[in-house]
């Protein structure tokens, strides 16, 4: 399950996954998040709750890198990711990101945790 939003005011993209992605719907989840951010402001911020991701079709790791790489473009400032206690998903999300300098991202347990974060840089 994946829930996509953006937050214009704030100049936010929250992504939600849990569950087993599948690689249709992480295409599926590519579209979206194209979209959503095709409406904000360079210097964006990504918020991607994990928390509840139990693992993705490995065969996705291309569309991971391919989203990335979009938020590249786009010139996101910060991807924030609330891992939980998900450990697969820390690992899946670590393992498949391509190693960028201008990646800028955190990893925090909770959303409170995130949002303090956000809140104070």
């Amino acid at each position: 399950m994946h829930i996509i939003r953006n937050d214009v005011t704030n100049n936010r993209c929250y992504v939600t996954l849990s569950g087993v992605i599948s690689y249709n719907e992480a295409e599926e989840i590519k579209e979206k998040i194209i979209k959503e951010t095709e409406m904000l402001k360079p210097g964006f911020d990504i918020i991607n709750n994990i928390s509840k991701y139990i693992q993705g079709d490995e065969s996705g790791a291309s569309i991971l890198q391919e989203i990335v790489n979009h938020l590249i473009d786009k010139k996101v400032n910060r991807i924030i990711r609330v891992v939980g206690t998900s450990k697969t998903g820390l690992i899946q999300f670590a393992k498949f990101t391509p190693q960028d300098k201008n990646l800028n991202i955190h990893y925090f347990p909770t959303m409170e945790d995130a949002a303090k974060f956000l809140e104070n840089n």
